[in-house]
């Protein structure tokens, strides 16, 4: 076949391609209808930067005017915010329950006079445990607003007793410990859980418009026009079946990445070019990997089974939820079967740490090995596309 006629092969493929979208309603709503709804979705649901003011309860069996001065303290903080105060644990423990709160604080009877006394006093702070990230930032905001209560007693009582205020602090707080978050200071949700949710989404769209544009083939017995129309290439037919589905998909990237640069204002520290160059292998990868399921199915249903929950288990096993340091030693090679684990490490790489761009090389290198895969069951999807026994099934 001469390269005149592969290239009039692909271009033929394509105006079909971009006929067959256009008119099917179902397939222009996997590619881009539903996709386009679902990042908007998640734009709204993390409009909120930073979580805050987690209701809690108070049960102040103390009732002394330094528990009220500990409470105040505690209603001040951004991470909590009271929302009742019972008068005994039971009810408190009802309303945490049902779900009402996310904590319970309280002060027993005697806390002021045992810190009087100068003996230890103390704040008992129950949370539900049911949830990792509430519980971790509300008792974040106790902690701190009682350790600064504490401190700040002391330190007037160090300087009632003479010691100059230097010293004073340097007996109440001996040891100081400064952090510092390198990548994201604000802790922006936005920055970090959005993209990981918005690149989910796009691989899914990803991966079903593809196992959708092919499978359809097969399930209404087009298969043959569709090979007749890349002059009898299926590198052709192939390549353009997927142009216009690669464009779209890579519109909807862009879509995506206005909303968490532009709109919600994430930081971009590295290669903007390395990031959209990681977004494009990203996409063909995941269009390899559909091709290679449709052809060792050749089956439209279990193919999009199979697409989807090898998609959705990317998200398990790329380290965004889960450390991939700390899973087991056995499991970790399996984050590498996955494209979004080497995507999301580009993308943490160039737009939050602001690596070397030539850091994240290894990353596209690795995504575009699955472009591969379908090189293994061309032969195979050949056979399915002109064999009449594979067509029509579910």
């Amino acid at each position: 076949m001469t390269a005149k006629r592969f290239l009039a092969g692909i271009a033929s493929a394509t105006r079909r391609e971009i006929g067959r979208i256009t008119t099917n309603r179902e397939y222009c709503a996997v590619i881009w209808w539903l996709p386009l709804g679902i990042i908007l979705f998640f734009a709204l649901f993390f409009s909120q930067e930073v979580v805050g003011a987690l209701p809690i309860a108070i049960v102040d069996e103390d009732n002394s005017s330094l528990s009220r001065k500990a409470v105040s303290m505690i209603r001040a903080t951004p991470q909590t915010a009271i929302v009742q105060e019972y008068a005994d644990m039971e009810s408190a423990r009802t309303a945490l329950l049902r779900g009402r709160i996310v904590g319970i604080i309280e002060f027993q009877k005697g806390f002021a006079k045992s810190f009087l006394a100068g003996r230890s006093a103390e704040i008992v702070f129950y949370d539900s445990g049911a949830n990792i990230s509430t519980n971790s930032l509300s008792a974040k905001g106790v902690h701190t607003a009682i350790t600064s209560l504490g401190v700040g007693i002391a330190l007037q009582r160090a300087e009632m007793e003479g010691s100059a205020p230097d010293r004073a602090m340097a007996e109440v707080m001996p040891i100081g410990v400064s952090t510092y978050g390198l990548f994201n200071p604000w802790l922006n949700y936005a920055y970090y859980v959005a993209p990981c949710f918005i690149v989910m989404v796009l691989i899914i769209a990803t991966m079903l418009s593809t196992i959708y544009s092919v499978g359809s083939e097969l399930r209404y017995g087009t298969s043959t026009a569709w090979l007749r129309s890349g002059e009898g290439s299926l590198i052709g037919a192939v390549a353009g079946k997927l142009i216009p589905s690669t464009l779209s998909l890579w519109l909807l990237s862009v879509v995506a990445g206005i909303l968490i640069f532009s709109i919600f204002g994430a930081p971009m520290q590295g290669s903007l070019g390395m990031l959209v160059a990681g977004t494009i292998a990203l996409i063909m990868a995941y269009q390899a990997v559909a091709l290679f399921v449709v052809a060792l199915t050749a089956s439209f249903r279990l193919s999009l089974s199979l697409g989807g929950g090898y998609s959705v288990l990317a998200f398990t096993f790329s380290g965004v939820t889960f450390p991939t340091i700390a899973m087991l030693s056995w499991i970790q090679p399996l984050t590498m079967l996955f494209p979004y684990t080497y995507f999301m490490r580009l993308y943490i790489d160039q737009a939050v740490r602001g690596s070397a761009w030539w850091h994240s090389m290894q990353d596209i290198a690795a995504m575009l090995l699955f472009c591969l895969l379908p090189l293994l069951a061309f032969g195979r999807l050949k056979r399915v596309s002109t064999n009449r026994k594979f067509w029509r099934r579910l």
